[in-house]
């Protein structure tokens, strides 16, 4: 394939990789795992680290002029400022490129950085972006694939409208696990029925309330659920967390008879939507049972009523949730199912694997 690149360097090696994306999740470092198996070394830039002066004055100033409606929602005083979150986060990302010389900067996007510096960057080394955002957003995604020299996508339909719109230099890529992170606990009783982790939605809070008709055995973990439910007792009682992740999280799934996921996302319903969020592998590879919503791109990398379970709406929620709760041989039986498959084939080295050969697929205009 021969690529619009800006560079002139020769094709080289794939020895050292940049990562770019926020603190959490931590996919940065299921990558660097990954790479390290490969014998390729890594350093990150944390997209979402930001000055005190941006943190306390700057976003207190745009905070207190967007609610007195001096100045719109879309605008930002100090916009320009070295110290702005912008500003800042490109700064670090040119410091660390210029000191650890990377191969490849690979970006996980959904926080923007300034193109002046990306296309400086571009000079010398390739530029992978990664989009892991809601395909709802894909014309900001599609603004800035001109910048980078191959761009990946977690959702076909993102794919299908990036194709249509005649870029070439793009890819699917869906979501993976890293099995030394999520796997089956042992020796660990199954106290909760139903779990969910995810920040509060009217459409999740309609589900969950729905399922208190199965059971009240239920545990929440997210962003907003407390805020919205202050004089809901039945929910209050059900969140134990506004966040939860690592050996925590993975506790949570071995403790659940179901793991529920109810997608925040999506062009529509069901096969109307695209893409999966990082609970399609993550719970199966805990040895888990989930029950999720549906997507087009799900039953090419897994099978429903094999691996997982999936529903079409909330009475088959409901429905399922009930019928798998009582019949405890067949959902052990699709959850052992689910984590032999997953962790056989979906973690980040295949992730890995396909970066590397994006990269050596390059050819470099002398």
């Amino acid at each position: 394939m021969l690529l619009n690149k800006q560079h002139s360097n020769q094709h080289k090696t794939l020895r050292k990789v940049l990562l770019v994306y926020s603190s959490k999740p931590p996919i940065m470092q299921y990558l660097a795992s990954a790479f390290s198996r490969k014998q390729i070394s890594t350093e990150m830039v944390y997209a979402d680290a930001n000055h005190w002066f941006d943190r306390y004055i700057i976003h207190t100033a745009n905070k207190m002029l967007h609610n007195l409606r001096i100045l719109p929602k879309d605008k930002s005083v100090f916009s320009n400022h070295r110290l702005s979150h912008k500003n800042y986060r490109s700064f670090n990302l040119a410091k660390t490129h210029k000191h650890f010389n990377p191969d490849l900067v690979l970006f996980i996007r959904g926080i923007g950085f300034q193109h002046d510096v990306l296309k400086e960057i571009r000079k010398n080394t390739p530029l992978f972006g990664w989009w892991i955002e809601k395909e709802e957003r894909i014309e900001e995604a599609l603004r800035e694939t001109n910048l980078f020299d191959w761009y990946f996508f977690i959702n076909s339909s993102c794919v299908d409208i990036a194709t249509q719109k005649g870029i070439s230099n793009i890819s699917l890529l869906h979501h993976s696990v890293d099995p030394d992170i999520f796997y089956p606990m042992d020796n660990i009783d199954k106290e909760i029925d139903i779990c969910f982790v995810g920040n509060w939605s009217l459409k999740r809070q309609q589900v969950i309330e729905a399922l208190f008709n199965v059971t009240d055995n239920v545990v929440i973990y997210g962003g907003k659920w407390l805020k919205k439910n202050l004089l809901n007792q039945r929910i209050r009682q059900c969140i134990k967390g506004k966040y939860i992740d690592g050996a925590a999280l993975v506790t949570l799934y071995n403790k659940s008879r179901i793991v529920l996921n109810i997608t925040n996302w999506g062009f529509g319903e069901g096969k109307k939507r695209s893409g999966m969020n990082m609970r399609i592998l993550e719970v199966p590879a805990t040895g888990a049972f989930l029950l999720t919503d549906g997507s087009r791109d799900i039953e090419s990398v897994i099978t429903p009523d094999k691996h997982i379970a999936l529903y079409k709406d909330i009475e088959d929620c409901v429905r399922q949730a009930k019928y798998y709760l009582d019949n405890i041989a067949e959902r052990e039986a699709i959850a052992r199912e689910g984590c032999l498959h997953v962790r056989a084939n979906y973690t980040y080295n295949d992730v890995v694997n396909r970066i590397i050969a994006a990269y050596n697929n390059l050819t470099v205009e002398k």
